[in-house]
């Protein structure tokens, strides 16, 4: 039996090769559509997952109002919440706190790397995160000075040399120079799918020894990462509650002073790298909002392929009904004719699973690097996905195959053998499926114009900043004693160069989050109002460079003395003063001390459009920061103005490695969650319109060739052709509008809700209603033309000859 299915279903494949062609096609397309879309969500939320403790692992997040008006959401904590909730909350069984250090210069004897993946943290660190000791041990992990390194780490600084008991030297500008740490452990390299992926781990009780242990009892120093391990069988509101309860009798009374209010909450470990809703994350994540559209993509994917290779399984059984009415004649029953078209839907389907198998595991990197998924190497090994290709071969045989065998194999054998029998339209609901496909492709079309509109809208918002023909060189990489100061030296060579119109020197530049953050300003004599303010050091040439504008006052002057700020709109407002020059030489009680304040400028974005702009405090600094900026003259020739800045800088920094980037292209990077978004949407559409034509060929050759007696009657009778097209369209103005009348308004509430999202959005203006309609238009008509005008010129006599 077995082979005669495989004759018949190898004899059917050969006879219609292009219906099979398309229904293959289809469904392969579909398939790698499917598949990389899940592949993308697999790897996205696995994140933290895999976590021997991710289930009772969260990090706390503060949340902080000011008179009733909420300040923002941060991911960072200070160094007493952690120790006095593990004492007051019996259900935290023991907590980790880390520090990012920021960039380093870490080395051995001669050999040296510039490192940013760099904690001071504790012990518990590697217990909560599962990080396992290729070497060494943690019993140093409490004295100062001690470090711990990755693997690949250990080797590109000590290579051969066992780094156990080694010294390494850390140069930092949090140390003022070089400082020299013994190497205790080496931790096998960290999976990609951590949010959290350090190369060295500096002991917590370093901190302790340049700050002292007060740290520990701060509630101000907002700028560490706080986790706690919390009982299994714990009430996470009640939990919830109890911190707070416990912040309140630590900290409330002060608090209530500047009229303050914070709230903590606590996130699970596992929700951080898809939740963009706090600040001063250490990497961006993506939005957590947009999975579920990309699962609603693979939704309709598989539901148009489907819909799709029914329509066809559908269109072919016409030329198959006399061989069913000879089967049922000669004793078939009804159950093997649906064994045999089941048969032929399950091998259909295994050959498309097959070719998309090949395409997405053969060319998986190729699509990983084109799509800009940033998923691992190993998320295309074959072997996690058996179960999802099964799934597949099974729920698309059964999909696109059940119908259509249980449609064709009612039929009488009768009338099938008269050759007179026609599945009509009506008949099924082949009709009903294409209008369908004709939906879910309006949707996916107008979701990729929304989002291009509201990526090219947030590109273009004004930034308040000149980024354009700004060019990015990385602090040389010298190892001195002390800390660097080399900024003149830059100055005086590669901005020298007749190409450079100027050049700046910062800690963070635009497109980077300011690190360094603060709730302790205010103005002397005042009491701090709880407002964070974001610290940013630059150079004098920074605002010039920038073009930033000035409501009052003006830049540094380096020889002035005492301690001078320029501060953003933002953070006058957060000060008390409605007016800027009111502003103007105030003291301004820092951290530090007092800063006069020289100036005030506009507000600009530090971050994307899609970021709130911060309380800002911008301070001078005549030594080493970690960026120096050009401004250099628009040219065409930018291969030959970077060469010749590198000639420079290596001349004068020969122990450093050039690195450089576009100040524009950086802070598009920001941008990558939309990017990405228009991307899967863009490999949406594409399917959807391949498959929409194959869709579209399908039913209307079905649907002309049930009209062919009546279009060859009318022509006889004198019917123009235009008449006949007019008739044959009228139908396909039907299936378009109900197209348009269901997907318009499904469209309109699901991507309005998406721009919902955006702190600012471009408006569903006419194009949202009228190109993707236009394009569907233009995909039938050009899908469905050939069949039509085949029809209608085509020679009557013969057609209703070959219908006797």
């Amino acid at each position: 039996m077995l082979q005669n299915y495989l004759k018949i279903f190898s004899r059917q494949l050969l006879a219609n090769k292009v219906n099979s062609l398309a229904n293959i096609g289809g469904l392969t397309i579909g398939i790698v559509a499917v598949l990389l879309i899940g592949i993308y969500l697999k790897f996205t939320l696995s994140f933290d997952g895999d976590l021997s403790q991710s289930e009772q692992i969260y990090r706390l997040n503060l949340t902080s109002s000011v008179g009733g008006d909420e300040m923002g959401k941060s991911a960072r904590t200070s160094p007493a919440m952690g120790m006095h909730l593990a004492q007051d909350v019996s259900d935290i069984e023991s907590f980790s706190r880390f520090v990012i250090m920021g960039e380093v210069i870490a080395g051995f004897d001669e050999d040296y790397i510039r490192e940013l993946q760099i904690f001071l943290t504790d012990a518990n660190y590697f217990d909560f995160y599962d990080l396992n000791l290729k070497a060494g041990t943690l019993q140093e992990i409490n004295e100062p000075l001690t470090a711990y390194l990755s693997e690949s780490t250990a080797q590109k600084i000590f290579q051969e040399v066992d780094p156990i008991g080694k010294t390494l030297k850390i140069n930092s500008t949090n140390f003022d120079g070089t400082v020299d740490f013994q190497v205790a452990g080496v931790f096998e390299n960290i999976p990609e799918n951590r949010h959290l992926r350090p190369e060295i781990l500096v002991s917590y009780a370093t901190l302790n020894h340049f700050i002292g242990d007060e740290i520990d009892q701060s509630f101000d120093w907002l700028n560490q990462y706080t986790f706690l391990k919390v009982n299994e069988s714990a009430d996470l509101n009640l939990v919830t509650s109890a911190v707070n309860q416990s912040l309140q009798r630590h900290y409330g009374e002060q608090l209530k002073k500047t009229n303050t209010k914070w709230e903590l909450d606590l996130q699970p470990v596992t929700d951080i790298h898809t939740n963009l809703d706090y600040a001063g994350e250490y990497t961006q994540g993506v939005d957590g909002q947009n999975l579920k559209y990309f699962i609603w993509i693979g939704v309709f994917v598989l539901l148009m392929v489907y819909l799709n290779s029914i329509n066809i399984a559908n269109t072919k059984a016409i030329n198959r009904l006399r061989e069913i009415g000879v089967r049922k004649v000669s004793g078939g029953s009804r159950s093997q004719l649906i064994i045999q078209f089941l048969f032929e839907s399950l091998m259909i389907n295994l050959m498309a699973i097959v070719l998309g198998w090949l395409i997405v595991f053969s060319f998986g990197g190729l699509i990983n690097k084109s799509l800009d998924l940033g998923l691992s190497a190993d998320s295309f090994a074959i072997s996690s996905y058996w179960p999802w290709l099964l799934a597949l071969w099974v729920g698309g045989t059964l999909a696109s195959g059940f119908y259509p065998a249980l449609l064709v194999s009612s039929y009488a054998p009768a009338k099938s053998l008269k050759g007179n029998l026609k599945i009509r339209l009506n008949h099924g609901l082949m009709r009903p499926f294409l209008v369908l496909q004709l939906v879910f492709c309006l949707v996916i079309i107008s979701g990729v114009l929304t989002i291009y509109k509201q990526l090219g809208f947030m590109r273009s918002q004004h930034l308040g900043i000149e980024l354009a023909d700004k060019i990015v060189v990385r602090s040389p990489m010298l190892f001195v004693e002390g800390s660097g100061n080399y900024q003149e030296k830059m100055k005086s060579t590669i901005g020298s160069l007749a190409q450079v119109k100027g050049i700046a020197a910062a800690n963070e530049i635009p497109g980077n989050e300011v690190y360094w953050r603060s709730d302790a300003i205010h103005i002397e004599g005042k009491e701090r109002n709880g407002a964070m303010f974001s610290l940013l050091h630059v150079s004098t040439e920074y605002f010039e460079l920038f073009n930033l504008d000035f409501l009052a006052g003006k830049i540094f002057n380096p020889k002035a003395e005492g301690e001078e700020a320029i501060i953003n709109q933002r953070a006058l407002e957060a000060l008390g003063f409605e007016d800027a020059d009111a502003a103007i030489g105030k003291q301004l009680q820092t951290g530090n001390g007092l800063a006069r304040i020289a100036g005030v400028v506009e507000n600009y974005y530090q971050e994307g459009v899609n970021s709130k702009v911060e309380p800002m405090i911008l301070s001078y600094s005549p030594g080493d920061l970690n960026y120096y900026i050009l401004d250099t003259e628009p040219t065409d020739r930018t291969d030959e103005l970077i060469a010749e800045v590198g000639d420079v800088f290596r001349t004068n920094f020969p122990q450093s490695p050039f690195e450089y980037y576009f100040i524009d292209e950086h802070f598009d990077k920001q941008y990558k969650s939309e990017k990405q978004f228009v991307k899967i949407f863009g490999l949406a559409s594409l399917v959807a319109i391949v498959v929409a034509i194959m869709g579209i060929f399908g039913v209307t050759s079905q649907f002309v060739l049930q009209k062919n007696k009546e279009i060859s009657i009318r022509k006889i009778l004198g019917a123009t052709g235009a008449e006949l097209l007019g008739l044959i369209s009228g139908e396909y103005g039907i299936w378009l509008s109900a197209c348009f009348l269901l997907g318009i308004p499904l469209s309109y509430f699901v991507f309005s809700g998406w721009l919902q999202e955006f702190p600012i959005s471009v408006s569903l203006g006419w194009w949202f209603y009228l190109l993707p309609a236009f394009m569907v238009c233009l995909i039938f008509l050009s899908a469905s033309a050939f069949q039509t005008l085949r029809a209608v010129l085509i020679n009557p006599a013969a057609l209703l000859k070959n219908d006797e």
